[in-house]
């Protein structure tokens, strides 16, 4: 094959000699060069087309990270509720002592015998009531795995971790609260006679145990808790008992004193007005008088004591209150 190159208006002519083999190549480049620009302009239609749904997509990704954010901080909260259910449960045995009677009604308890996740083929299972939940379930799905990211994949695996923590928490609260309605059910009178409610609902500013005396700055020991209130302030008595002593008492300053059966007393300092009398029966709720700033006081507030058998103890460990 020759071809005939015509320049500079048709007054020069080149040839230029293609073998077969050469015309072959050429036509093959040429082939090559149809492909690769058919593919590039599929592949530019293809982008063009979908890229409303990779744009959808994308902001479907950045909803799913905050969603799963906010997740994340509810998971947060619901754990610091449930830590703050067991430790009233904690306190709640403890003042009624609970888990003493448990081991002297009930004795240890029974040893043996299969778990849940051994009775399930070693699946763990959480169990209330009509609702279980396996944890087979807090997993990432087979389906979903290979869509997720590594990141991802952690991030998920991670709140169902903790999700799966506050289930099997969930449980044991739950056989916790059981036990307790089975032993206080029959306690009516002794839990009517415990001061388990706050006499004034103010500002605790200081608490039992050692403290620098306010007066003299020394290291001293401090009988009770003192809560600062406004003066007048109705003072009430955290649960039924008997008036044993009202009125002036050294640097206590008008004071009363009730004795609630089962070796417990309370004792109300500094207060401005007493409004009851010795032998007073009183139940829960009722008002003893108003706060004040009698005796050694730095200002209004209420010194408040819990005496068991005589022995002084700490108030917090017989309120119920879940912010003491």
């Amino acid at each position: 094959m020759t071809l005939l190159v015509m320049t500079k208006g048709h007054l020069e002519v080149e040839k230029i000699h293609l073998t077969s083999r050469s015309v072959r190549t050429l036509r093959a480049g040429l082939a090559f060069a149809v492909v690769c620009l058919g593919i590039s302009a599929l592949i530019f239609v293809n982008f063009v087309v979908t890229l409303p749904e990779r744009q959808v997509l994308e902001h479907e990704n950045i909803a799913l990270r905050g969603e799963l954010n906010r997740i994340q901080f509810h998971i947060d909260t619901l754990q610091a509720t449930v830590d703050k259910v067991q430790r009233f449960d904690k306190k709640l045995r403890a003042l009624t002592d609970v888990d003493k009677e448990f081991s002297q009604t009930k004795g240890p308890l029974g040893q043996g015998g299969l778990s849940d996740s051994e009775e399930n083929g070693g699946v763990e299972s959480y169990d209330f009531g009509d609702f279980s939940v396996q944890s087979s379930e807090l997993q990432i799905g087979k389906e979903s795995a290979p869509a997720l990211e590594r990141r991802q994949q952690f991030i998920i695996q991670k709140l169902f971790s903790r999700v799966g923590r506050l289930y099997k928490d969930a449980e044991l609260q739950t056989q916790s609260v059981e036990e307790l309605f089975e032993v206080l059910k029959g306690r009516k009178i002794q839990l009517a006679a415990t001061p388990s409610v706050i006499p004034l609902h103010g500002w605790v500013t200081s608490h039992f145990g050692y403290r620098q005396d306010p007066l003299t700055g020394r290291r001293s020991f401090h009988n009770g808790l003192d809560i600062a209130g406004r003066e007048g302030a109705n003072v009430i008595v955290p649960a039924e008992g008997v008036v044993t002593f009202a009125g002036p008492n050294g640097g206590y300053g008008n004071t009363v004193k009730v004795f609630h059966g089962y070796g417990i007393s309370t004792l109300y300092a500094h207060m401005d007005n007493v409004i009851v009398r010795v032998g007073q029966r009183m139940e829960r709720g009722e008002v003893l008088g108003t706060v004040g700033s009698t005796g050694r006081s730095t200002g209004p507030h209420l010194h408040y004591e819990i005496q068991l058998h005589g022995v002084r103890v700490d108030p917090r460990r017989y309120i119920l209150d879940r912010s003491l």
